[in-house]
């Protein structure tokens, strides 16, 4: 793992401890709250800290959220199917991080067994969502929609 991404994971695990008393009640988002599936959660909540959101923008993966990040359409597209996985309302939804990252190759960090990448690095964002402790991990070529990420791996460097 690299220097960032020890970095980041220490960043994301301070801010879990730090406000984790407060998810409950923000309108910012992140992972399952109410019966969960566990098989879609326990790989992310398992492979990537578990950080929580405050009323104002918290520090995320790389730094401040954007004032504007919940009204971005591919960011509420996201909120709306954790929202769906979590089996709860999209204001239950919590975004823990955001950052711009540059993905290693083309899976964008949650390579699928049996596909072939392409083995360029790829600019893009990484978005983790959260509903009580639930995480849900999103990832994103820059300009591009989010894509659910069951079980992703450390391949991209934090760039913000």
């Amino acid at each position: 793992m690299s220097t960032m991404n020890l970095r980041l994971a220490a960043a994301l695990v301070t801010a879990l401890v730090a406000t984790g008393g407060c998810a409950a009640s923000t309108q910012e988002g992140t992972d399952a709250t109410t019966s969960p599936n566990p098989a879609s959660t326990t790989p992310a909540a398992s492979t990537t800290p578990g950080p929580t959101a405050s009323e104002s923008p918290s520090p995320g993966a790389g730094g401040t959220l954007p004032a504007d990040i919940r009204t971005r359409p591919e960011v509420a597209a996201a909120i709306a199917d954790t929202a769906q996985r979590a089996q709860v309302d999209p204001d239950q939804v919590l975004v823990a991080a955001w950052s711009p990252v540059t993905w290693n190759d083309g899976s964008l960090g949650c390579p699928q067994k049996g596909m072939d990448y392409t083995q360029a690095l790829v600019d893009g964002e990484l978005l983790m969502l959260r509903v009580e402790q639930a995480l849900f991990q999103y990832h994103s070529a820059r300009g591009g929609p989010f894509t659910y990420c069951a079980a992703p791996d450390a391949s991209y460097t934090v760039t913000g």
